[in-house]
């Protein structure tokens, strides 16, 4: 099912099937499917031992992300939380091994592909996508990940613009992924 207008940034909580798997990650899965169960939390951070007015951002909202990745049949399940918020952190995951990583929202505006801004801000009500960083320095490939939504033959679709790069080299892919519920 496509995804409802009530679902936008940054109210991702649902389950989300991929969609459109291309030819060759067809073949290597055969038969597998990809769906990511994302619940959510908001929280205001603790406020420190300063005075209020020596602490900047105190009072600021962080979201978090509990995504659980399952891949079905194959034993590639992940399972993580990722706060949305600005500040890398470190992560272990099974395929990409350590990697850092950051989340923040960022308003479509500030996409420098035009029709790519275009596309999500056309998708978004709130004209807002979380922006994803992450690198592996073992491996040395940085990729950069837009979260939003687009509407693709008509539909409204949770979409993840992913540009992968190293070594000069970068790769473009968009994951497109349905609302189950």
């Amino acid at each position: 099912m496509a995804a409802p207008i009530f679902k936008d940034i940054p109210d991702l909580e649902g389950i989300w099937t991929l969609q459109g798997v291309p030819w060759i990650v067809r073949k290597a899965l055969k038969y597998a499917s990809l769906s990511l169960n994302i619940s959510q939390t908001t929280t205001i951070p603790d406020l420190p031992e300063k005075p209020a007015l020596e602490v900047e951002g105190y009072d600021t909202p962080v979201t978090t992300l509990h995504v659980k990745q399952t891949v079905s049949p194959g034993n590639f399940d992940s399972e993580g939380s990722y706060s949305v918020n600005g500040e890398a952190k470190e992560y272990s995951l099974p395929i990409f091994g350590n990697i850092s990583m950051q989340l923040r929202y960022m308003n479509t505006t500030e996409i420098s592909d035009q029709d790519l801004q275009q596309k999500l801000s056309e998708g978004s009500p709130s004209k807002t996508v979380i922006d994803e960083l992450a690198h592996n320095s073992t491996k040395g490939w940085n990729a950069r990940v837009l979260w939003g939504f687009e509407v693709i033959d008509g539909r409204r679709y949770l979409t993840r613009n992913v540009i992968t790069s190293k070594d000069e080299r970068s790769v473009k892919a968009r994951m497109v992924y349905d609302f189950q519920n």
